[in-house]
């Protein structure tokens, strides 16, 4: 019996694990995405609904990841939080290097 809830155990942490690194991939990745629209919106490459449809989704997707991290006051969590306070046409190299700091977060969880 004692072996069986050690199982389980383990199993439950390594998935948890998986499912907070899926939701910081995902939140990496939405920031990413919103500094490349917004560096180009600056140049004005893009049409604006096109624009305002790109960070209106990746800050749907921040959200979406945000709920998913399991620890409300890690790292990763309160980048979430600042991210999802900034406005949508914040400076493509603040997002930029919120998505280099989140990289960094992910690559530790990875090796752990």
């Amino acid at each position: 019996m004692r072996s069986i809830l050690l199982v389980l155990s383990l199993l439950t942490a390594c998935s948890s694990r998986s499912e907070q690194l899926a939701a910081l991939k995902q939140l990496r990745s939405a920031t990413a995405e919103w500094a490349l629209v917004n560096a180009q919106a600056v140049r004005q490459h893009l049409p604006a609904a096109y624009v305002d449809g790109m960070r209106q989704a990746a800050r749907k997707q921040i959200r979406q990841a945000a709920r998913s991290l399991d620890d409300p006051h890690s790292d990763a969590a309160r980048r979430a939080a600042a991210l999802q306070a900034l406005p949508p046409d914040a400076p493509s190299d603040l997002l930029s290097r919120e998505a280099t700091a989140l990289k960094m977060t992910e690559d530790q969880l990875e090796s752990a």
